[in-house]
């Protein structure tokens, strides 16, 4: 795993977390203690119900803008810590976010929805040797995507990604489990983006589910869903049933998430510094009342 930006689970044992000289150390019931500098955890996972974890370390780790994320007993996050400090003008942003011109949420929701179906062409083109016609699609995307391109998108896109048997359902044990896990990690470092650069994670462009306390991330996270669905293809290609969220499988996910280089008009970056590079362009947006989101 790299040296910086890394993302911890600990899934398999019991173990006790605390902070150490700027350290989180884990110590095992077995072995010497592990320690890791808390400003390289971007996401730290616990996955294990057996686990302690020391009140200074979560405070230190939410200091350094790292995702915390609690599994439960299906090993999917079922909570998550944010820094509520995550920008030294933090509030000169929430207002520019909260004021956004509709219009300009709009046209940004625009650039995000096109982007995405032109990743799932790509995959599918990858994959496949066709995108299935999601390239043209792409183009026919309109300010706030009145049309539901996204919508009509991913029924294509499904079907040629795996079958057309597949559905795309959260409850289903097949490939939609493992697709659930990456896409709540994928989730936690597109929120943490979003709070490093001084925005919140809850105001979105266009997701606004008032149940929902991550909708600007749900937003940011979009283009970058086909990341995901690459891997979680590659695991599972024949969509076989998955009962449980295996140690391989999940390390996969994360490893690939992590490591994934993917274009943009600085050349191939890691999809950790595109999603803060892209939040970045969100906030000059917001300020600057004028469209700064360019994926290309």
């Amino acid at each position: 795993m790299p040296t910086t930006d890394r993302i911890i689970e600990i899934a398999e044992t019991s173990a006790f977390l605390s902070l150490e000289n700027h350290l989180l150390k884990i110590r095992l019931p077995s072995g010497p203690p592990v320690t890791v500098p808390v400003k390289e955890v971007q996401c730290l996972i616990l996955a294990n119900p057996a686990l302690t974890v020391t009140g200074s370390l979560l405070a230190a780790l939410a200091t350094e803008g790292c995702m915390v994320l609690v599994s439960g007993p299906n090993r999917l996050p079922a909570a998550m810590q944010l820094p509520l400090e995550g920008n030294y003008v933090q509030t000169q942003r929430f207002l520019a976010q909260i004021n956004a011109p509709k219009p300009l949420s709009k046209r940004l929701w625009q650039i995000i929805v096109r982007e995405k179906i032109l990743n799932q062409a790509r995959l599918l083109a990858e994959l496949n040797g066709s995108d299935a016609g999601l390239s043209e699609l792409a183009k026919k995307v309109r300010s706030g995507d009145p049309d539901n391109l996204e919508g009509r998108a991913a029924v294509i896109y499904w079907k040629n990604l795996f079958d057309d048997l597949f559905r795309r359902d959260r409850d289903v044990p097949d490939s939609n489990l493992l697709l659930n896990y990456g896409y709540a990690v994928l989730r936690a470092m597109a929120a943490r983006a979003c709070c490093a650069a001084g925005l919140h994670p809850t105001i979105g462009l266009h997701h606004h589910n008032q149940y929902d306390p991550f909708c600007l991330a749900d937003d940011l996270m979009e283009p970058f869903r086909p990341v995901v669905d690459r891997i979680v293809r590659g695991l599972n290609r024949g969509n076989a049933p998955v009962d449980d969220l295996g140690k391989e499988h999940r390390r996969a996910l994360v490893q690939g998430l992590l490591d994934a280089r993917l274009p943009s008009p600085k050349g191939r970056c890691l999809l950790p510094d595109l999603l803060h590079m892209y939040a970045g362009q969100i906030v000059s947006s917001f300020l600057e009342g004028e469209v700064r989101l360019a994926f290309r």
